[in-house]
């Protein structure tokens, strides 16, 4: 009896859900006009021109192997601790949700 109840119950409750609710619209009239006013920069903004020549200037230098070698240390670090992270709220979702 339970069997054949449970298919009816789910129907109905679908077909109750799948009907929308009624809605209305109601228009707001504006309390005032909207207004656009310019910004002052004032001296809230400094530009300076710069050379084209100083603009296209790049550094000769190059990084040594240590310094690469740290950079690249780090840059794995970093990756081992995101994914460390990932893996820990994964894993505390999986249990306590």
């Amino acid at each position: 009896m339970r069997a054949a109840l449970l298919p009816v119950v789910l129907v109905l409750g679908l077909a109750g859900a799948a009907v929308p609710a009624e809605q209305t619209v109601t228009p707001l009239p504006p309390a005032t006009e909207q207004r656009v006013e310019p910004v002052d920069a004032g001296s809230e903004q400094h530009v300076e021109q710069i050379d084209p020549a100083e603009a296209q200037r790049i550094s000769t230098r190059e990084k040594g192997s240590v310094r690469r070698g740290v950079e690249t240390a780090g840059k794995v670090v970093l990756g081992v601790v995101a994914l460390g992270v990932s893996l820990g709220f994964t894993v505390a979702s999986l249990l306590l949700f």
